[in-house]
């Protein structure tokens, strides 16, 4: 199955410019395993996969100048649990006031796809997505004009009903995951693999304002999925490196990465362990290899009134 193929094909007025600055955003669930990738694409709602149609949407390639940052010595985390944590105990003390119910989070993103771990930065694209705080809406800019869809993410409230504990969350994400199978493909027997999972909690994490309570449990859950481990010293696409939760699958590893002192949200990092050969929409064949990267970072977050404000 081609995953840019099917993006082209679910996604109107979707230009060549577009979809080639999308690569980077898609190369996320092309190192997910077939089955993850056919629920994705055979008519189901998938969240990250709707998100990435409207990322893709208010793709603006070019006009960016990457800077590497500054960091200071990261801090010393001996275990995956122990970041869960940090993590955790982060989000709890966050001083940030909750936004009000008619508020949006407003996120911009920089990503970066290279070959071969040799990154090409000429080959960014920055987006912006403005996603509403009750989780019902998402808008971007496309073509000069702000563009709305229903909200890909999952409702937030429902993650927030007390009492909020990881087990909780994590029962919660699945049964709407399965619920949205039985709707659609019906591929997945009852069960989620933890790549899936881990791609939702990720997506949650980057891009739904989620209340502290929340977030920390997510963040104490991420250990107890099967195959997470903590990866340091992960860089993303502006140049920070941080601390990681990862996930090796299918000859990848994919990565949420977390700032090492303040373990804020940094963004992804997709790594090929193996090479693996893909078919385009055109019917030619490009081999990603071992090796080859697709970043993202965070660039901005920010609580606004309405969409289309960026503070």
């Amino acid at each position: 199955m081609n995953e840019l193929k099917e993006f082209r094909r679910n996604t109107p007025a979707m230009t060549d410019n577009a979809a080639t600055a999308a690569k980077a955003r898609l190369m996320t669930a092309i190192h997910e395993p077939e089955a993850a990738r056919k629920s994705a694409t055979s008519g189901a709602r998938r969240f990250g996969w709707r998100i990435a149609v409207a990322a893709a949407l208010a793709l603006v390639v070019g006009g960016t100048v990457v800077t590497l940052r500054d960091q200071q010595g990261m801090a010393t985390v001996a275990s995956v649990a122990e970041l869960g944590e940090r993590a955790a105990g982060a989000a709890e003390s966050d001083p940030t006031p909750a936004p009000g119910p008619a508020q949006w989070l407003y996120t911009k993103e920089l990503q970066l796809d290279g070959v071969e771990a040799d990154v090409d930065r000429d080959r960014h694209a920055t987006w912006e997505r403005w996603t509403s705080v009750d989780g019902k809406r998402s808008a971007w800019y496309q073509g000069g004009k702000l563009m709305f869809q229903g909200s890909a993410v999952f409702d937030p409230a429902e993650l927030a009903k007390a009492p909020v504990t990881p087990a909780g969350v994590i029962a919660r994400i699945k049964a709407a995951i399965l619920d949205e199978d039985r709707r659609g493909p019906q591929e997945l027997n009852g069960h989620v693999p933890p790549q899936i999972l881990f791609m939702e909690i990720n997506q949650l994490i980057a891009e739904q304002w989620l209340a502290p309570e929340v977030r920390a449990a997510l963040f104490r859950a991420l250990p107890t999925i099967k195959g997470i481990t903590m990866t340091e010293d992960v860089p993303v696409a502006d140049g920070r490196r941080g601390v990681a939760f990862s996930l090796d699958n299918d000859g990848a590893r994919q990565s949420l990465v977390l700032d090492p002192q303040t373990f804020r949200y940094l963004g992804t990092n997709s790594t090929r362990l193996q090479d693996r050969t893909h078919e385009r929409a055109d019917g030619s064949k490009e081999t990603f290899k071992a090796g080859t990267v697709s970043l993202t970072a965070q660039l901005e977050a920010a609580i606004v009134n309405q969409p289309g404000q960026r503070s």
